[in-house]
């Protein structure tokens, strides 16, 4: 028990001095779990997920009863591990907050990648922008299970119509994690800027992302 508390101990001191440099993979899951699992060594468990899941990544992606078929991981822990990426999803949208100017390509691609990073089921947003670029209305048209989103042209302009929107992006993830448009994806957007167009609302973009990925409709001509 002393020897699991002093070498607890150094990994803290180690992150207090650095951060992560020079922590190993494991070396990083051990230190976050000695915070939910108080008596036990974390080392061995750290590298079982690590042998279980490939990565970090792939660990934090884990949901909680895969985490849970880990030997040494119970509830606390799994919930601790799973908390994480939305964590630093929540982060970014507060970020972006501060800064709601999507006035140009990028700033687009940054806040869709912060507001859908991590997702695990697929969802489609609609941003209404102001004549200026300016987020006005951030709104959720449909989620669900990966590749079975339903997309709804209606309940779109509606929700920019109520906006008093100028101009409109699109964005939705792709849970496999490839950020490749369908032909669906590039159909519908195109029929939906023809549905905008008479209404004075211009579609800007749909911007769809991956794993590590955001690909643009409109920087691919597929507008």
């Amino acid at each position: 028990m002393e020897e699991h508390a002093g070498h607890r101990q150094r990994l803290r001191d180690r992150y207090a001095r650095a951060g992560f440099d020079g922590f190993a993979p494991h070396e990083v899951l051990e230190l976050l779990l000695t915070y939910a699992i108080p008596r036990r060594d974390t080392k061995p468990i750290a590298r079982a997920l690590l042998g279980r899941f490939g990565s970090i990544a792939g660990v934090l992606a884990a949901d909680k009863q895969e985490l849970m078929a880990v030997n040494g991981i119970g509830e606390h822990a799994a919930t601790l591990l799973g908390m994480l990426v939305p964590l630093m999803r929540v982060y970014q949208q507060s970020q972006q907050a501060q800064m709601p100017d999507l006035s140009t390509p990028d700033l687009r691609m940054a806040y869709c990648r912060a507001l859908l990073m991590g997702e695990r089921y697929e969802r489609l947003y609609v941003l209404a922008l102001d004549t200026k670029g300016y987020l006005l209305l951030k709104s959720l048209i449909s989620a669900g299970d990966e590749g079975e989103t339903a997309v709804y042209p209606r309940l779109i302009v509606s929700a920019l119509l109520r906006a008093g929107a100028a101009g409109a992006v699109l964005c939705h993830n792709h849970p496999d994690g490839n950020s490749a448009p369908s032909r669906a994806d590039i159909e519908m957007t195109k029929a939906l800027a023809h549905m905008l167009r008479p209404l004075g609302i211009a579609l800007h973009d749909h911007l769809i992302v991956g794993a590590d990925s955001c690909l643009s409709l409109a920087a691919q001509g597929l507008m």
